[in-house]
């Protein structure tokens, strides 16, 4: 049966793929475009040190694959909205394996053994697919992996908070504060979204709160020194794939 690796772009999912992959084996990235430039370069170092191929995929092929699903559904996300996920990721992984004619295959996810509710909360979405957690079932923790990148020539140079879409919703109201308080210009295209979303559809990624509202709480209090490195997602989320 085929093996799939999703590659979220961090150092989990590079370590799985590192540690698993074999020769013939399909590593997937799905590309929101929403990702920190940091992400991209790891992605490249990762291809360039290990010499292990990286499928790069978007949502329809679109410069812009974020915006051009929230503009096809008519609303941007929220956390009781999810469709980023299931569309970006999920759906746009199956869609290529399927035109490539793999419809069985094991599905392999980066959740590791300090996350076992990610784990537990995980459903199967498609009768040939089995979805596979060798890092949960290998025991392997953040600090594992952490300890494993200090001994190679790249890594990723963000705090991990800033992975996946760099302002993530699921990350919570509190981390995209101290986020903003340090990376400013990270608001910009999320501000341009609710700004173009807001004069039809009056939505906004948090209730009752704007993106350009968040950032000038964050520039106008004392969040600058707050660790990034200390700071996790509020909400559990799938975002490995």
């Amino acid at each position: 049966m085929k093996k799939v690796f999703n590659f979220s772009g961090g150092r989990t999912s590079a370590y799985m793929v590192l540690k698993y992959w074999k020769e013939g084996d399909l590593v997937i990235f799905c590309d929101t475009t929403r990702e920190h430039p940091k992400t991209y370069k790891f992605l490249n170092d990762f291809e360039a040190f290990e010499n292990i191929p990286i499928i790069r995929l978007m949502y329809n092929g679109g410069w812009d694959g974020f915006l051009k699903h929230w503009n096809n559904g008519k609303s941007i996300p929220n956390r009781f909205k999810r469709q980023c996920t299931i569309e970006l990721k999920v759906k746009t992984a199956r869609r290529y394996l399927r035109s490539l004619g793999i419809m069985q295959y094991e599905n392999f996810i980066g959740f590791r053994f300090d996350e076992p509710l990610r784990v537990s909360k995980h459903k199967e979405q498609w009768k040939k697919v089995v979805t596979k957690f060798p890092l949960f079932e290998d025991k392997i923790t953040k600090y594992i992996i952490l300890d494993f990148f200090k001994k190679k020539p790249y890594d990723l140079e963000i705090p991990s908070i800033l992975g996946n879409c760099d302002l993530c919703f699921m990350k919570g109201k509190n981390a995209i504060i101290s986020i903003l308080a340090s990376y400013p210009e990270l608001a910009d295209k999320w501000i341009a979204d609710e700004e173009i979303e807001t004069n039809i559809f009056r939505h906004t990624y948090f209730p009752n709160i704007t993106i350009r509202q968040l950032r000038e709480y964050a520039q106008n209090n004392l969040f600058k020194d707050y660790d990034l490195t200390e700071i996790k997602p509020a909400f559990n989320c799938a975002c490995t794939t």
